[in-house]
């Protein structure tokens, strides 16, 4: 982007719970939150504000309450002091208290009586906030309602809330809970330099600071930022459980923090809305180190400017940040940026639906290096025509991309998978593309990809709406597919313990109900007819399928032992296998039935002795190298209830000949990738 955990509060439980359902899991508990949960409350002095009031009494009292925001501004305030704005009251003007507070004994300004929250309106005051700290520490702002605007076509830089620094030494313990900041409407003309200001907006934090806490907040209607810090050195920042809406620019972003920060569980619509060129992102860290990104919740950015407007960024300086558990849906520029100059980032157990509405791109790599970035484990679920999955400098040679256990699927066509090319030090471990074609044009480099699955994932509904419905089907190809990631947090999306073994592709790991086990063929070959009927080909470490003329087709042939299974029964069977070669025809489908019998060998089996089929089982098309599955619960099911436990399958090529439809599979000689039986019993 070119840019110039303590219990929640009531309302924030509430806010939270009715506005995202499916992201509810608490994540991890950061430095920050548990620093600032010491911040507990020591009782000084109470003064009560009331527009009722009287400036000339002591403010110690209801009955005795002051009245206005310079009386409040001309007081010191000391440790534990509390400053309670009555409930349903309003303010024009800005509060701009003094004084600090203390460790235990922090300086409160909260509301008291029932009704709506107090207002405070800056009225457009310029280069300052409706409510303001200046270089001041040990604070709690509670349950304000904060505005600032400015009159149409203003050139005034606004704040909401504004907490700064009054010379290079750090604030700390700050918080800033429950609050409504809404209607700032800062200068947007970005090519004003001297007016513009991309740190303005709802509630802005900035300088050099530690232990702040914004949580609970509903951030709606500002320019230019929704909540922010803007740099300095930072530590123990957390960004809680807010709302923010209709944001004209980024909706949040953590800046220059080097220790234990977060931006978790919070919810952003509309966000980034500009229409010109200026660059915007939904969440977003930048000189960041280790700091995570989790179960936020974001739609409807249709802006961002010209190269930006994803929901998530991991911008210039990012060393260690982790983005997991995030849902995002119905956004226009794709999923994610990552800017140069950035190490060490995880993105992991998200999932991303119709987040490519321009058809532009999923991924953003922008020019420059980019090292050690690990995407593992997320659903990306995209409506419409796709441009590129991955845009701009993905195939820089300084960009070493580890792309594993994803499910990319796309219900239109992807034109390109990298715009141009795919570096030869990035690699693809185990990933779900649907359809394979989205590989086919500067796909991954020679030798990086393994275990693709090109299946239909079976989602239970692929459909906009609840995360649930890219949940996978108990039959799903993708189930026990992926490959192990080592410290990969441990839970999947939904907080589901993972495995120590093959995890799921995709965001979600199906909870079994009984045991799993993946048996391995106890015997394969293929047979070829004409002239090499009676010839076996059974210990070659590959089987072929092929529909020809006499003498050129093929067909392959795969055994298992049930015996092990204890069971009458499975909940679920599928056969897994792994394509290492196709020819070029079009039309390369694998008809695959069970065998008359099931006596043959290996050794020994050939064209002319070869069992017949019987039951038709299903069918797999096969578009390109990969990993296929196919449901055959209700064949291992019929065969448990008999006394023979062998199975045997016969798989074919029924279509016209052709002497460039043979696929090449691995047989259960190869180093890898063998034939496979997983059943759930």
């Amino acid at each position: 982007m070119r840019k110039a955990f303590i219990l929640l509060p009531i309302l924030a439980i509430a806010l939270f719970a009715s506005c995202n359902k499916s992201i509810n899991r608490v994540p991890t508990d950061t430095g920050a939150s548990k620093n600032l949960a010491k911040n507990t409350h020591s009782i000084g002095t109470t003064y009560y504000v009331d527009p009722a009031g009287n400036d000339s009494n002591n403010g110690q009292s209801t009955a005795t309450a002051w009245q206005s925001l310079s009386k409040v501004n001309t007081q010191t305030f000391l440790p534990g002091d509390q400053i309670l704005f009555k409930a349903g009251g309003s303010w024009s003007g800005q509060l701009l208290p003094k004084g600090s507070g203390s460790s235990g004994s922090p300086i409160v300004i909260d509301m008291y009586g029932t009704g709506s929250k107090p207002v405070i309106n800056g009225s457009g005051a310029d280069t300052t906030g409706a409510v303001k700290l200046i270089g001041q520490s040990y604070w709690q702002i509670k349950n304000l309602e904060v505005t600032n605007k400015q009159t149409a076509g203003g050139t005034s830089r606004l704040y909401g809330i504004h907490i700064k620094t009054a010379t290079s030494t750090a604030f700390t313990n700050v918080q800033i809970l429950n609050c409504f900041v809404h209607d700032v409407n800062s200068y947007t003309t970005e090519s004003n330099t001297t007016l513009f200001n991309k740190g303005t907006g709802g509630i802005i934090v900035g300088g050099n600071n530690s232990e702040v806490l914004i949580k609970g907040c509903h951030v709606k209607d500002v320019t230019v930022e929704g909540i922010r810090n803007t740099g300095g050195t930072c530590s123990h920042i957390l960004i809680d459980s807010n709302l923010i809406e209709n944001v004209y620019g980024d909706g949040i972003v953590l800046n220059g923090v080097n220790t234990n920060s977060a931006i978790t569980r919070n919810i952003g619509r509309n966000l980034c809305y500009n229409t010109n060129t200026y660059n915007y992102a939904g969440m977003w860290t930048s000189n960041s180190v280790g700091t995570l990104v989790a179960h936020n919740e974001i739609s409807g950015i249709t802006g961002g400017g010209a190269n930006d407007g994803e929901p998530f960024d991991a911008d210039l300086g990012v060393n260690g940040d982790i983005f997991e558990y995030n849902y995002t849906h119905d956004n226009k520029r794709g999923f994610m940026l990552f800017m140069h100059g950035i190490s060490n980032v995880t993105v992991r157990y998200n999932i991303s639906v119709n987040d490519v509405g321009d058809g532009i791109r999923l991924f953003f790599y922008d020019p420059g290096s980019h090292t050690n970035i690990k995407i593992y484990n997320n659903t990306f679920f995209i409506t419409g025509n796709v441009a590129q999955l991955f845009y701009n400098d993905f195939n820089n040679t300084s960009n070493t991309t580890e792309f594993s256990n994803n499910i990319v699927y796309c219900t239109g066509t992807v034109a390109k998978f990298s715009q141009n090319g795919t570096s030869a030090n990035c690699l693809f471990r185990n990933n779900c593309f649907y359809p394979q074609s989205m590989t086919s044009v500067n796909g991954p480099a020679t030798g990086t990809m393994s275990g693709s699955v090109y299946s239909d994932p079976q989602f239970v509904s692929a459909a906009s709406g609840a995360t649930t419905n890219f949940n996978l089907q108990s039959t799903s190809p993708c189930i026990n597919m992926g490959t192990v990631m080592g410290s990969n947090g441990g839970i999947d999306f939904y907080g589901t313990a993972l495995p120590a073994g093959a995890p799921d592709i995709g965001f979600y790991q199906h909870i079994s109900t009984g045991t799993t086990s993946i048996l391995n063929a106890t015997a394969d070959a293929y047979v070829r007819d004409g002239s090499y009927a009676t010839t076996n080909y059974g210990t070659l470490t590959y089987t072929v399928v092929k529909s020809d003329a006499v003498g050129y087709a093929r067909k392959a042939y795969e055994k298992f032992d049930l015996s092990s299974v204890p069971a009458s029964s499975v909940q679920a069977a599928t056969l897994s296998l792994y394509v290492n070669g196709v020819n070029t025809a079009p039309t390369r489908t694998i008809s695959v039935y069970t065998t008359q019998t099931e006596n043959w060998g290996e050794t020994s089996i050939n064209w002319n002795n070869a069992p017949t089929d019987t039951t038709y089982v299903g069918q797999i098309v096969v578009t390109g190298v990969g990993t296929y599955a196919l449901d055959i619960k209700n064949v291992i099911n019929t065969q448990l209830g008999n006394s023979d436990h062998i199975v045997s399958f016969l798989l074919k090529n029924n279509g016209a000949n052709s002497s460039t439809n043979d696929i090449t599979l691995n047989s259960r000689e190869a180093t890898s990738n063998q034939p496979t039986l997983t059943v759930t019993y």
